[in-house]
């Protein structure tokens, strides 16, 4: 799947008055309680040996889960998903909560692929930082709070392309309010990616998403939404040309959008768009960005070096890159918040594997503003454990 960062817009005038969930937890346990329900339905009368297999689970992988960010500090969880043996039904999680935060990112998920198109329902509670959204000039951490889920319809094309319209409600919780907005959802998708190890070498992926809400299919104001996100890759087996030469992988990464009455706003900044810069820095309505970057695995380690296959390690690579992008207030503003912003810069990756299965990468980098000369280097941690 591919995915963009979003932020938030903060409103007035409404009262915080009520919350659809207590606790994230509920929306978890009636998902798996509907699920359990779903699959052991057809069994209910039949005895332990006339069971078909089919109605057996199996789990396809169930990983401890970190990533990172400034704000979150490490996010620690688990990346679960299991699968029957025939592949008709499909449950998913992944869930955690920054240590520096205290805030959980948590997504869940159940797909039955009997049907055409293949039905999905997912559901959400998640946390975003979008910093000081009313240019106060204070450093202040403001938050903005998602819960909900979706209803989708997947019809494939082919094992690259689908398309996916869906029904979504989400509960939006800003520092000055909270708002529901219910919509239809409709996203393009192509993913011809091909994997090495831990990383894509070659194909693309893109995904093209709208989204429409008003008072009549149920959100309490009118929104839109259009964003776009292309991705392509490629790489160079320099052995070709060196004996010690390894495949050199290079990616470009184009997205961006337009908002209108969408509180979720785009943010760019930080580790993962706009590299020289703070985290989420820039927040608004009307986006592009863009990334080039280098990998090169400069030294191939390839050995267990502890025990029990703890460590892994796979290979030590360096990253150069170059990022840029452009972010407005508002969609109709002729005058972005800061114009183009570009950072450069680079970085090590170290890739290796836990007990032999689980991914996980760590690294460090070093980025600079090039269009604000002022700024000093901003240093960032890379952590990512599973897929």
């Amino acid at each position: 799947m591919v995915a963009g960062p979003d932020g938030c817009r903060a409103k007035t005038g409404k009262i915080k008055m009520w919350k659809p969930f207590g606790r994230p937890s509920v929306l978890f346990f009636i998902l798996v309680s509907f699920c359990l329900f779903f699959l052991t339905l057809p069994c209910l009368g039949e005895t332990y040996k006339e069971q078909d297999y089919r109605d057996s689970f199996s789990t396809d992988y169930f990983f401890p889960y970190l990533d990172y960010n400034e704000k979150d500090g490490v996010i620690a969880g688990i990346d679960w998903q299991a699968s029957n043996y025939t592949g008709d039904h499909v449950l998913s999680f992944r869930g955690g909560m920054g240590t520096e935060s205290g805030k959980e990112q948590l997504q869940a998920g159940y797909t039955y692929l009997g049907w055409y198109p293949a039905v999905g329902i997912n559901l959400f509670d998640k946390n975003t930082f979008f910093g000081d959204l009313k240019d106060t000039g204070n450093d202040k951490d403001d938050w903005r709070r998602e819960v909900g889920g979706s209803l989708t319809f997947s019809f494939p094309f082919d094992l690259y392309h689908r398309i996916v319209p869906g029904y979504e409600i989400a509960w939006v919780d800003l520092p000055d309010e909270w708002e529901r907005l219910n919509g239809f959802t409709l996203s393009l998708v192509r993913d011809t990616a091909d994997y090495y190890l831990m990383e894509i070498i070659s194909g693309s992926q893109v995904n093209l998403t709208a989204k429409y809400g008003n008072e009549a299919v149920g959100s309490e104001s009118t929104y839109q939404s259009y964003t776009g996100d292309l991705r392509l890759y490629n790489n160079l087996d320099l052995d070709e040309y060196f004996g010690a030469g390894q495949r050199l992988i290079i990616s470009l990464r184009l997205h961006g959008g337009v908002k209108k009455d969408d509180p979720r706003l785009f943010v760019l900044g930080g580790e993962a768009s706009l590299r020289g810069y703070d985290f989420n820095e820039f927040s608004g309505e009307k986006l592009w960005a863009a990334s080039l970057e280098m990998r090169y695995p400069f030294l191939v380690i390839d050995r267990t070096t502890t025990p029990w296959d703890l460590f892994h390690f796979q290979q030590l690579l360096g990253v150069v890159f170059a990022d840029s992008g452009q972010i407005w207030r508002d969609y109709d503003d002729s005058k972005s918040i800061s114009g183009a912003e570009v950072g450069v810069g680079g970085g090590i990756r170290l890739q290796m594997f836990v007990f032999g299965k689980i991914p996980f990468e760590v690294g460090l980098d070093l980025g600079q503003s090039v269009t604000d000369r002022d700024r000093d280097p901003k240093l960032y941690l890379i952590l990512r454990l599973g897929f």
